[in-house]
């Protein structure tokens, strides 16, 4: 014959349930678990932001640096000031723009354009050359 577990409240053996120890324990990883998930999930939320803003730059500094690449040669020399700084309209508000040409030392007709937008946190700046003979002044 084999002999009987003892129990303890209605037919239950004392092994049934877990101990404080166990259920704190349990809690503690549950807990940790969770604030690594968080902090996970803020950290990709903070770089998806960062990277929205860098790409709403590039690309805005992109569409002033295609605005000067038209702009005859005549007024690269002295550019306008509409053309040197500004400010974004909405939905861009939160950035500005300065933009600068100058000629390259000893390459005639040849000029350096730079864009730089600016926003709160950051900057983002973007550079070409530009190959632009100037026409000969008429008397």
């Amino acid at each position: 014959m084999r002999a009987r577990k003892s129990t303890s409240n209605h037919g239950r053996s004392a092994r049934d349930a877990f101990t404080l120890m166990e259920v704190i324990v349990a809690i503690v990883i549950v807990g940790m678990t969770a604030i690594a998930t968080l902090s996970a999930f803020a950290t990709e939320l903070r770089t998806a932001e960062t990277s929205r803003v860098a790409l709403e730059a590039a690309s805005l500094a992109e569409t002033r640096l295609a605005m000067l690449e038209v702009v005859p040669a005549e007024e690269l020399i002295a550019l306008p000031d509409s053309s040197k700084a500004g400010k974004f309209d909405p939905p861009f508000e939160n950035y500005e723009w300065t933009g600068t040409v100058t000629p390259v030392v000893n390459e005639p007709d040849l000029f350096e354009a730079t864009v730089r937008v600016t926003w709160a946190t950051g900057s983002y700046a973007i550079a070409t050359r530009m190959y632009r003979p100037v026409p000969p002044r008429t008397r």
